[in-house]
């Protein structure tokens, strides 16, 4: 079957979202992509889509309520495909986006590979686009993003910095704010970086650490950024030669975007959360003092 136009719908965190990257990249030139998510990952999408939709903005919440009025949703073109990646078990999703869009195919996945299904979760939605008919060579897709950044890298300047991001969305995969103290120190202990400029990013959940931080670090000359805006983000992460972070959005991100990442696994499944880029190195450690010289050695070898 040949689609002109569809409609993507997966709302869900940063790296939750750019997980449709590397089917995205491959498809945008085949078809018409529109798609519903959450800020700010659709954002980074937006050069591969024709209309992005805010899945908070009014009238989406409708898809879940049993006395539908489509006359409530948003003004949305008419769609060769419409397919969700949201949990859907009574299938009211379905039953009233078939409402809104009679004449389209709706396929509704769950947001991530169903337990036991060890597979990466950007595979899994390319996989799960392909089993709708849509043109996706699926392990292409995950080869091209491995091999060559989605994301477009503003040009360096001379003035590069280390950047290290300190958080994630979930507690449980973090390595503890000491930890993070210890590594930077021992970064800018070296000589090799002790003129190199390091950047700190602090995201929401870690509000109540930005003192803890600003005091342990005080003599060592960190930059401090709290939560910045898609531009600003996008700027530091251009002129980094290195990133450190946990398995997040941003770390994603930054992979993304070719600049050498060191991702930090804790607890999540490296399988299917892996960083996609052409420098990306997974690191885990259960004993962090033991860890720190480990990260410290595999980024010097960038």
């Amino acid at each position: 079957m040949c689609f002109r136009n569809i409609l993507i719908i997966r709302p869900g965190a940063l790296g939750d979202t750019l997980m449709l990257m590397p089917a995205i990249a491959q498809l945008h030139d085949e078809v018409e992509i529109l798609l519903v998510g959450r800020y700010p990952g659709i954002d980074y999408l937006k050069p591969y889509v024709s209309q992005c939709f805010d899945y908070e903005a009014r009238g989406w919440h409708m898809l879940f309520s049993d006395t539908f009025d489509k006359a409530g949703m948003p003004m949305v073109p008419q769609v060769d495909i419409v397919l969700g990646f949201l949990s859907d078990p009574e299938s009211r999703v379905a039953r009233n986006l078939k409402i809104r869009f009679p004449e389209s195919p709706i396929h509704i996945f769950p947001p991530f590979p169903p337990e036991g299904k060890n597979i990466h979760v950007a595979l899994y939605i390319a996989q799960s686009l392909r089993k709708s008919g849509l043109p996706v060579n699926t392990e292409k897709a995950i080869d091209e993003a491995v091999k060559h950044p989605l994301i477009q890298r503003r040009s360096l300047s001379s003035k590069e910095h280390i950047v290290l991001h300190a958080g994630s969305g979930s507690e449980k995969k973090n390595y503890s704010s000491a930890f993070w103290i210890e590594l930077i120190k021992t970064i800018k202990g070296s000589s090799s970086n002790k003129n190199t400029p390091v950047i700190l990013l602090l995201g929401p959940a870690e509000q109540n650490l930005l003192s803890y931080y600003r005091d342990n670090l005080r003599d060592f000359g960190i930059e401090f950024y709290f939560s910045p805006d898609k531009e600003k983000l996008l700027s530091i992460l251009s002129q980094a030669s290195l990133y450190i972070g946990h398995d997040s959005g941003i770390t994603h991100l930054a992979a993304m975007m070719g600049v050498n990442v060191i991702a930090l696994f804790k607890e999540s499944s490296i399988s299917q959360w892996q960083p996609l880029g052409p420098a990306v190195n997974v690191l885990q450690g259960e004993w962090e003092e033991d860890f720190i010289g480990k990260i410290v050695k595999e980024a010097f070898s960038f």
